[in-house]
């Protein structure tokens, strides 16, 4: 009897050892810096909005890297007027192309800010990554029409009220962030992160050398990933909380950068990143 015992709990231990390690060798949805990759480039990124009907656009997201990847993973996030409207998160395994989209309903007189993190995972004799950027801002007028760049004076007049407000509300929101959090401000290079796709970046100090740049901003959308962007999507797609678009603090004697946000229940939380 003692013998069959212990047979048997070798034997199940050895399925709950093999059943964890076919567990591990599965692909993970988590974007994660790993050395990059220079001989993988994305071929394709795009981030658009089109309008579909009269009050209503698609949101969309599409990449292609030049050889497939043991993992593809797009991240979107949508914000109007600087608050949080939407979020899109899609990985294959294993792919080269990705395409989402989602539908928007259009208010009126606002600013549409879109950015996204395509990524790939690449396993060789050594995993390493690719990502690259993208993003778009459009407008929408009084009656409902979609712009990039206005076309007469009424779509001039609602892109001004649109900056106006949008403006306002997110300095009112990263000057209470940066007061709760006691951020001496004026140490900081200031960068919203709807702007990261089209900012110079080369002459922030600790960013001028391109791999130690793409490095940090590799970091930053993990970090970002792990503790705004998974918890905080279900929050967003449900309606229960107001967030904005985080803000990126370079140090300007370029050691450190810190990204203030809020979390899913609506808090000030910053994430700190040294380089």
């Amino acid at each position: 009897m003692r013998k069959w015992l212990i047979i048997g709990c070798v034997f199940f231990s050895i399925v709950l050892c093999s059943t964890y390690f076919i567990r591990m060798q599965q692909p993970q949805p988590v974007i994660q810096y790993f050395p990059l990759d220079d001989s993988a480039a994305f071929t394709e990124t795009s981030t658009s909005m089109k309008k579909v009907d009269f009050r209503r656009i698609h949101w969309r997201l599409t990449s292609a890297l030049d050889t497939e990847a043991y993992l593809r993973q797009d991240i979107g996030l949508l914000y109007e007027n600087g608050k949080l409207v939407g979020v899109m998160n899609k990985w294959l395994h294993p792919a080269s192309r990705l395409t989402q989209e989602k539908t928007h309903t259009l208010q009126p007189n606002k600013q549409l800010d879109a950015v996204s993190f395509h990524f790939a995972e690449l396993h060789k004799n050594q995993i390493t990554s690719s990502f690259k950027l993208s993003g778009v801002r459009s407008y929408t007028s009084d009656t409902y029409e979609l712009f990039s760049f206005p076309k007469n004076e009424k779509e001039m007049h609602s892109r001004q009220l649109a900056k106006t407000n949008t403006s306002r509300t997110l300095q009112q929101v990263w000057t209470d962030a940066k007061q709760q959090l006691s951020i001496p401000a004026g140490q900081y290079t200031e960068i919203p992160l709807t702007a990261l796709p089209t900012t110079d970046l080369t002459a922030i100090p600790g960013l001028t050398e391109d791999k130690k740049r793409q490095e940090i901003i590799s970091r930053l959308w993990e970090g970002l990933y792990r503790n705004y962007i998974l918890p905080i999507g279900p929050a967003v797609e449900k309606g229960t909380v107001a967030t904005y678009i985080p803000l990126l603090l370079f140090d300007k004697s370029g050691k450190h950068l810190r990204v203030l946000y809020q979390d899913e229940t609506g808090q000030h939380r910053e994430l700190l990143q040294y380089y």
